[in-house]
Order: C-alpha cells, then structure tokens, then sequence
C-alpha cells in the first residue's frame, strides 16, 4: 500500500486561506505599495561584521573541565589590572579570556564579592 497524497483546488472565492492570495487585486494597491519598500530597502544600513573569539588554548588546563582556567583567567584579569591599568592590551586579553570561559552568573557574583569585600584574592 502506497501513500497518495491528493490536492484540490477551492471551487469558489470564498474557499481561499489566507496564505493565497486573491487573483483580483486591483493593481492600483499593488502599485502604491512598491514605492515605500524600495525606500525601506535605500536606507538599510550595512550590517557590520561580526568576529566570534574565544580563549586559546592552556596547556595548564587539559580537561574538558575549565572552571579553573575560567577562575584563573579572571584572577590574572585583576592582578594585571592592577599592575598596568584595565586599558592595556595584556589586560584586555585576559579579561576577553575570562568573559569567552566564565558563565555570566560566575561573574556576577565574583564582581558582588569583590565590591563588598569578601573576595579571597590579593587583587
């Protein structure tokens, strides 16, 4: 037994969905909708490109695990920061590191412990 799959077309005007279109439109409505959509497309701005980049690799960190590289990375993060100003390029790295690695809920929390001072690190 096979499956056969039937079509069949509506017999009246009443029968159209929604999804076809009715054959008698009158073009006047056709025609004043086209002038606003060319002028929507001329004033759409180039999308800029986006560069997806995460944390190389560490050898201090084999495993699939990488909360200690995150923990690490986001330590190293604020001991540089500390040294040479969260402007540096060095800096920077880390902290792109630590943000690629780190679940935001981490973070989060680590930058509440830091504000109230209960954070265990030097930095």
């Amino acid at each position: 037994m096979g499956n056969t799959v039937s079509y069949c077309e509506p017999s009246s005007k009443e029968e159209l969905t929604a999804d076809e279109p009715a054959a008698e439109e009158p073009a006047e409505e056709q025609e004043s909708e086209e002038p606003a959509a060319v002028e929507e497309e001329e004033e759409a701005e180039p999308a800029p490109e986006i560069v997806v980049r995460t944390a190389p690799y560490d050898p201090r960190f084999p495993s699939t695990n990488q909360a200690r590289n995150c923990y690490t990375r986001y330590n190293e993060f604020y001991k540089c920061a500390a040294e040479a100003g969260e402007d540096d390029d060095k800096c920077k790295f880390y902290q792109r590191a630590y943000r690629s690695i780190c679940p935001g809920e981490w973070v989060e929390r680590w930058n509440e412990a830091r504000d109230a001072g209960n954070w265990p690190g030097k930095y």
